[in-house]
């Protein structure tokens, strides 16, 4: 039998790359700059990203099994709070995104990948998004995808000039680092490096490809410009990750709140007969709950 953790909550440091840390910490640093931004530049948009979203967006209950899915990967990264999710028809090559506040966060998905993934590559994708969030990167995410989307003509337009040269740089390096991070969360949403891997690949168009084995075909990708590392050195990280002691214990705490979760239910997990919750052994066929 496995011996129960102490504490079964997700914590940020538990997937959290070194790297991801140590920038997210440098940038932190540039102070009250950031909100200033935030508040006059950035939330405006995202205001303005919301409605439009929102009035596009398609019903979750419009495809199977997705709002599952939905509860299934925040349960299991922990997110105390379930975001915004919305489905919509995108121009282009399909994507998903996370915008908005850390109080407020929107996941926005294509409608092609939720027709066309299979339900791992959904908590991949899923549980990429719900990373970011978790680890806290939406302030400085909505500033960095701001910054790369023309900022400081904005900010000159105001007749100012708010972003130095070094705060830009260092949040969009921080950006690429924290890719990472988020891309071990889908790991721990999807249960394996083949999920993660599956998800990168249709994304770019090749699904059902190989990948784990031909990793430099995603060497050409298109689409993910500056902001985001190459495809196969994140499939590689995954892959490494996946056989790290670190991932282990994740997976066994993972292993310890699914048997908790199944034994406070007010049925047997082995015979389905009704049972009070505080029992730990089913008065029907005897088993264990725990």
């Amino acid at each position: 039998m496995l011996e129960a953790p102490t504490d079964l909550w997700l914590r940020i440091e538990e997937f959290q790359t070194s790297s991801d840390r140590s920038a997210l910490e440098l940038v932190r640093v540039t102070g009250i700059l950031p909100y200033i931004v935030n508040q006059l530049l950035v939330k405006p948009k995202d205001r303005k990203l919301r409605e439009l979203i929102s009035s596009q967006g398609i019903p979750l209950n419009h495809f199977r099994d997705l709002e599952r899915v939905i509860q299934e990967v925040a349960y299991v990264i922990c997110l105390e709070t379930l975001p915004a999710i919305y489905v919509v028809t995108m121009t282009g090559a399909p994507n998903a995104f996370t915008f908005g506040t850390d109080d407020a966060p929107v996941i926005v998905a294509d409608r092609r990948l939720v027709e066309n993934m299979g339900v791992n590559e959904l908590r991949a994708l899923l549980g990429h998004e719900m990373g970011h969030i978790k680890s806290g990167h939406m302030l400085y995410h909505s500033l960095a995808q701001t910054l790369a989307g023309g900022i400081e003509m904005s900010a000159s337009l105001m007749g100012f000039n708010m972003i130095s040269m070094p705060m830009r740089l260092a949040l969009l390096a921080w950006q690429r680092e924290s890719e990472f991070s988020a891309d071990r969360a889908s790991l721990v949403a999807s249960g394996a490096s083949s999920h993660v891997v599956a998800m990168f690949a249709t994304l770019v168009g090749m699904s059902g490809v190989s990948i784990e084995k031909n990793t430099s075909l995603l060497d050409n990708v298109t689409g993910l410009f500056q902001t985001h590392p190459n495809l196969s050195l994140r499939a590689a990280a995954v892959l490494k990750f996946s056989k790290s002691e670190e991932y282990d214990k994740i997976v066994k705490t993972m292993a310890h709140r699914r048997l908790l979760r199944l034994a406070l239910s007010p049925t047997c997990r082995f015979c389905g007969s009704a049972k009070e919750i505080k029992v730990t052994f089913c008065p029907t066929c005897g088993k264990s709950q725990i």
